[in-house]
């Protein structure tokens, strides 16, 4: 009579086979032996051993009985004594063969002491499964890892299927198993990569890594951790990087059963949309990478924003604006010690990039009015360059005629003064620096007012050969006045038809490579005796 014994599920073969328990003087053993060692191990010859494997065919003796099996997995003969010869045609199924190995001579065989025929690989599977406990990961593995090995030395398609699905339940039942142990997020990716190392189907590998990775998202507190969390999303999801497409998708329907059980979400999920989740699974350490940088140096955070946009653009809107006023309001906490092109290029993102031209304005008036209260008392270059500022940043006509009334009382009569007023449509009357309009009193023109018909648009920026192209004339005069390192240069158009002249003004400061427009006006043309 055949006994069924197993041991512990730690040893593969003893947690999931049947062997017989052969009866024998002592109680000796059989000893489970892969089929392919039998020929390369003499250690075994002499000793009880047990082999699992299909048969490759029977050798029927001329006297009727089939004496000898031979086995898929091994040159080792099998020879069949008494109750073990069949004596018709058997079928080639499984067995399990007991026996003691011997050699005789060159050759090694196996006297069989009980053979015990088998249901199919796949049947044994799946009964062996099903008799198992609901919660028993651990046997469904041992099951999965037999069926595994048989079906791909058998080259058993069906069987390596069914080995792979009973992985994936195994693998569930294990993750499940694992939550609130100590590194549990650690646990769930290692699980993921070995269904991936096996072979397991799409989705569960990426599912368990989701679920992995989210946890590990959750619990990161730092920089270099969530960097390191990136390099490990990249290893497993090599395209998420660079898939902007997926990115763009819309899965409003996935945000809270994904938020809720990112590995049950994404197992239900098609397959454009777990790229899609793979993408925002990215993208969120991404996320969390820039506002860590940011966090940890503020300044940055507007080149970060820049570094958002390139890296996420479908996120860019959110993040990249948040970066960037992040970034702004740390930089006007420090708005004095910005250099010029910094202040314009902080007033140009609130203009452009937040389209917020309100807040520009702002940030320049504030930016010049702390240039203005650091003015000496008695520096009267200051005042010059600075009107030159307010007319290049904010066209502001009444504050650069302050500066320069200032400057006049400091120095009165200096020359490089009295030329920035001429430049800008003044004349000296008594002591004071008057517009030349003030001469026409039929004439009430605004401090700006704006350019002739047929003349051009606004020229506000632009260099001097994009205003000859958009005026389509050369200018009547020319008048230049120049002061620490920069220099206003004036072009003055005569307006055909007209009682008018259009000035246009040109700044160049050190390390600009072209003069750039900063003001643009008409005012009544001043009586021959008044050029002055």
């Amino acid at each position: 009579m055949i006994r069924l014994r197993t041991a512990g599920a730690s040893a593969l073969f003893l947690a999931i086979l049947a062997l017989p328990r052969v009866p024998s003087l002592g109680q000796e053993a059989a000893v489970p032996i892969e089929p392919a060692d039998l020929g390369r191990r003499a250690d075994l010859v002499g000793k009880l051993i047990s082999v699992d494997d299909r048969v490759k065919h029977y050798i029927m003796t001329p006297s009727g009985p089939f004496d000898e099996l031979h086995l898929k997995r091994t040159n080792v003969v099998l020879r069949l004594r008494g109750p073990q010869r069949p004596r018709s045609q058997p079928r080639p199924m499984p067995v399990i063969a007991v026996g003691r190995l011997a050699r005789e001579g060159d050759q090694l065989v196996m006297d069989v002491s009980s053979l015990a025929v088998q249901l199919s690989d796949l049947e044994r599977l799946e009964k062996g499964v099903s008799a198992l406990p609901p919660g028993d990961f651990e046997n469904r593995k041992a099951w999965a890892a037999w069926a595994e090995k048989r079906g791909a030395e058998f080259k058993d398609a069906a069987l390596s299927e069914k080995a792979r699905g009973v992985l994936t339940e195994a693998l569930r039942l294990e993750a499940d198993g694992r939550r609130g142990t100590v590194d549990a997020p650690r646990e769930w990716l290692a699980m993921a990569e070995e269904a991936r190392r096996r072979g397991v189907k799409e989705p569960e590998p990426s599912a368990l890594a989701h679920r992995a990775f989210r946890a590990q998202l959750a619990e990161a507190n730092g920089l270099k951790s969530l960097e390191a969390l990136q390099k490990s999303v990249e290893r497993f999801f090599p395209n998420a990087a660079s898939d902007v497409d997926s990115g763009r998708l819309n899965l409003a329907r996935w945000d809270e059963p994904y938020r809720n059980d990112p590995a049950g979400a994404y197992r239900m999920a098609a397959a454009d949309q777990r790229k899609g989740l793979d993408r925002r699974l990215w993208g969120d350490v991404e996320q969390k990478i820039l506002e860590a940088k940011a966090a940890a140096d503020p300044i940055s955070a507007i080149e970060l924003a820049t570094e958002a946009e390139r890296r996420l653009p479908e996120r860019k809107d959110p993040l990249a604006n948040r970066l960037l006023a992040q970034g702004l309001g740390v930089a006007r906490q420090n708005l004095g010690t910005l250099r010029k092109d910094e202040a314009r290029s902080m007033a140009a993102i609130y203009r452009d990039r937040l389209n917020d031209p309100r807040a520009a304005q702002e940030l320049l008036r504030a930016w010049l009015r702390i240039r203005r209260d650091r003015l000496s008392e008695t520096d009267a270059d200051g005042p010059v360059e600075l009107a030159s500022l307010y007319e290049e940043m904010l066209q502001d006509r009444t504050a650069a005629k302050e500066l320069l009334d200032r400057a006049w009382k400091i120095a009165p009569g200096t020359n490089a003064i009295a030329e920035a007023f001429r430049t800008r449509g003044y004349r000296l009357d008594k002591d004071q620096w008057v517009e030349l309009s003030a001469t026409a009193p039929t004439e009430n023109p605004s401090p700006n007012p704006a350019p002739a018909a047929g003349l051009g648009g606004g020229l506000r920026g632009k260099s001097t050969d994009e205003v000859l192209r958009q005026i389509g004339s050369k200018p009547d005069s020319k008048v230049l006045c120049g002061t620490r390192g920069q220099v206003v240069e004036q072009w003055i158009f005569h307006l055909p038809g007209q009682n008018k002249d259009r000035y246009v003004n040109f700044l160049r400061s050190a390390g600009d490579l072209r003069p750039h427009v900063i003001s643009d006006y008409t005012l009544p043309r001043p009586a021959v005796g008044m050029r002055k």
